[in-house]
């Protein structure tokens, strides 16, 4: 399958850099290189980073999207990472993340971005993205903090984080080791896109 949609479920703030209409509109952004995404964990032993290792699209991506009052509603926008394209530095660990998340059977994580909310309905700037992940052909639906954004003439640097937890999507934390190494639930998405708006 293409990457061509990697990371878009957090590209949407550069319609910031677009005009707020009242009726759909369409919308086209690049995503820089300099863009990383990881999904980190932490066990009895250590904690891990496990840095996605996808080549990144550099064809213009696209959707519609629609405001409404404080909201931006977005159509079109998937997601799909592949989990074995996930690097946790170490093979042991990279072979747990996989089996654990089942991605023989399941090899995408899936993220459709739903709305945009705006810190209110002057200053068009995006406080929470609400999306819907897919792990292991489970659904969950999630409020993601934006943490870091600034918009500059040609491009728009947008950070943030969201903790989830392995059990809500029926999926069991590893033991390695004979059960020695306990595996939190816990598994914390962290991004920092650096995203180009096509005219």
């Amino acid at each position: 399958m293409s990457m061509r949609k990697v990371l878009q479920t957090i590209l949407i703030p550069a319609l910031c850099m677009l005009p707020a209409l009242s009726h759909a509109q369409n919308g086209k952004v690049r995503l820089s290189n300099e863009s990383k995404l990881s999904i980190n964990g932490k066990s009895n032993v250590n904690d891990f980073r496990c840095q996605s290792e996808h080549e990144l699209q550099q064809d213009s991506l696209d959707f519609s999207y629609y405001f409404t009052a404080d909201t931006i509603t977005v159509d079109g926008v998937d997601l799909f990472l592949e989990v074995s394209q996930f690097d946790c530095g170490k093979r042991a660990i990279n072979r747990d993340f996989r089996s654990t998340l089942k991605y023989k059977e399941y090899p995408f994580i899936q993220i459709v971005l739903n709305e945009l909310v705006l810190k209110d309905s002057v200053d068009i700037v995006p406080t929470t993205a609400k999306v819907t992940i897919t792990i292991a052909g489970v659904k969950r639906g999630y409020d993601v903090p934006l943490n870091a954004f600034s918009s500059m003439e040609d491009r728009v640097i947008v950070g943030g984080s969201k903790i989830l937890y392995m059990t809500d999507f029926g999926l069991t934390p590893p033991s390695p080791l004979f059960g020695l190494v306990q595996v939190s639930d816990e598994l914390e998405i962290v991004f920092d896109l650096v995203v180009r708006l096509d005219p």
